[in-house]
């Protein structure tokens, strides 16, 4: 199991979104499946970027960085 850090671009605005799948494949269509979540009206998806792929042990995680400004 991996866990991973993807960005999304929806009406160019960037949304982290992340998700712990079995591989790249599942982990994109778990990205579906969580924006139509979170959405009331699924969005219309521009792009999707896999920027880390790590697997899952105890102690692992990610450091989001803030948006750039301006």
């Amino acid at each position: 199991m991996y866990l991973y850090r993807m960005e999304v671009t929806i009406e160019g605005d960037r949304i982290p979104v992340i998700v712990a799948a079995e591989n790249d494949q599942a982990a994109f269509s778990l990205v579906d499946v969580e924006l139509e979540k979170y959405f009331l009206k699924p969005p219309d998806v521009d792009d999707a970027t896999l920027y880390e792929k790590k697997r899952i042990h105890r102690g692992g995680g990610f450091v989001l960085p803030p948006k750039e400004t301006g």
